[in-house]
């Protein structure tokens, strides 16, 4: 099966200054269609491990221009970071009280949000930075943050998976300066209706080959990875990618505690099912003689 070609609009401050820039964006993502919201609500989710002034102000544009191209679809920002923003904001502790427990694909069981089986049109949008685990975390961190707060033993690479398969993002959007310690840096923004692809640009604009990228890899066990093709250009992203060896050492400790746990699960299932020998003897010995006597 051949990739899916998959368009990402890149857009960097440049010379016009970055209010804008930011204006720039939304006007391509209109002219793209990215902003019609064929639902009867939208949810801009912030995502809050690399919270940013750039982030909240890019969610908060989107929003207003959600609703100025959709008047009548209910727009919501989801912004747990937010003590108040004027704006109406799920609370991100509803996701635990209401949930649903189901069979996951990565995951043997998986409670998810019971809001995520309603219909609504998805905006996800991410800052960026660097992860021992998955080297760069964005995007797809941000849509697994609802699991991960439901369980907070699901393995990230297992919750952004998940997330992806089961609440993917309508569009995303990932926002980085040139240098990650920087703010005031020139800002780039990475957006499209396809997570993964918004995800692998962003690695490339950090400098780094995707297919090295632990997340990149362990995607491409379940589906095709998009083809993406970069419509714009950013600046080069600086410290945005954590270093090879630390993901490598953390795999070699999650296959440890994986392999640990299944041996558990063996040594519990061996001692349920050797409780049920003793019986099963006895109902066999028990019939023979019957069909002896």
């Amino acid at each position: 099966m051949s990739a899916a070609r998959v368009r990402v609009l890149a857009q960097h401050e440049g010379a016009l200054g970055r209010e804008r820039a930011l204006r720039e964006l939304l006007r391509r993502l209109d002219a793209a269609g990215l902003l019609a919201a064929a639902a009867p609500r939208a949810v801009v989710h912030v995502g809050h491990r690399w919270r940013s002034d750039l982030v909240v102000a890019t969610a908060r544009a989107l929003a207003s221009a959600i609703a100025e191209r959709s008047p009548s679809t209910a727009v919501m920002i989801a912004d747990a970071g937010a003590a108040s923003n004027g704006t109406a904001s799920r609370d991100a502790a509803a996701d635990v009280d209401a949930s649903v427990t189901i069979a996951g694909v990565a995951a043997h069981a998986l409670r998810v949000p019971e809001h995520w089986f309603e219909s609504f049109f998805l905006v996800t949008v991410s800052g960026a930075g660097p992860d021992p685990a998955t080297r760069i975390s964005a995007v797809l961190d941000a849509q697994a943050e609802s699991l991960r707060r439901l369980d907070p033993t699901l393995p990230p690479a297992t919750a952004a998976y998940e997330a992806h398969r089961l609440c993917a993002s309508d569009l995303a959007v990932a926002c980085a300066t040139a240098y990650l310690a920087d703010a005031t840096s020139e800002a780039c923004w990475l957006a499209g209706a396809n997570d993964v692809a918004v995800e692998i640009a962003l690695m490339r604009a950090s400098g780094c080959e995707p297919s090295h990228m632990p997340y990149v890899q362990m995607l491409a066990k379940h589906e095709v990875l998009p083809e993406v093709e970069l419509d714009g250009t950013t600046a080069p992203l600086n410290g945005y990618v954590g270093p090879a060896w630390r993901a490598e050492v953390h795999a070699a400790r999650q296959r440890f505690a994986t392999s640990r746990h299944a041996v558990v699960q063996d040594v519990i299932a061996v001692r349920r099912n050797l409780k049920r020998i003793p019986p099963a003897v006895r109902r066999r010995l028990a019939n023979w003689k019957r069909s002896s006597g």
